[in-house]
């Protein structure tokens, strides 16, 4: 192999490893997303003694959706950890976690369609980022088709995540939702950027 061919290699492998490195990232923040809001629906269940029925349903449906979603993202992480091509992981994991653990815990105790809000905002970054992903490799020669397939079955997921969420909030988000959202977006694609880095 010339030492063209070997550059040429390298940097699609760099390339590669760079989205491998952020999906990874953001989906370890997704698993924990879930779990802060897991931690919350505890936490609001305890402290709320007079709950009407109609409000008790809404707090289920927060924890069956989270509980159910929770293991899809778990499954997403799987793929990346022992499916993928090796990658060089994050060194920030520690601070996705976290990150993912408020995102998913601070609006939920805000209230059920504050969550549902969240996840509908996060989804909907996600699926664009794993779009723009997606377009990059399908540029990437030799075309990581593995890979490529891999992203495209997480972010069918996504959207799904996506409309069920928008799908199950009870009333249009307010100005301070939609100003949490933007950050929540901003945020996430800060996060991405950061991640292919470092």
């Amino acid at each position: 192999m010339s030492s063209i061919s070997k550059s040429v290699l390298s940097r699609t492998s760099a390339k590669v490893d760079k989205e491998l490195r952020a999906s990874h990232a953001g989906e370890t923040g997704a698993v924990w997303i879930y779990r802060g809001a897991l931690t919350a629906e505890f936490l609001v269940s305890l402290v709320s003694f007079s709950r009407s029925p109609h409000k008790n349903n809404k707090a289920l449906s927060v924890k069956a959706f989270a509980s159910e979603h929770l293991q899809t993202e778990k499954t997403h992480l799987s793929i990346f950890e022992n499916e993928m091509p090796t990658f060089r992981g994050s060194y920030m994991l520690l601070l996705w976690m976290i990150a993912g653990f408020l995102t998913g815990f601070i609006p939920r105790i805000l209230g059920h369609n504050w969550f549902f809000y969240t996840i509908y905002c996060v989804e909907y970054f996600v699926d664009q980022h794993y779009e723009a992903q997606c377009c990059l490799l399908e540029n990437v020669d030799p075309l990581p088709s593995e890979v490529l397939r891999k992203f495209r079955q997480c972010q069918q997921d996504e959207q799904s995540h996506r409309d069920e969420a928008y799908q199950a909030m009870t009333s249009t988000p307010s100005f301070t939702m939609k100003l949490w959202g933007k950050i929540v977006g901003k945020g996430s694609a800060a996060a991405v950027a950061v991640a292919k880095l470092i």
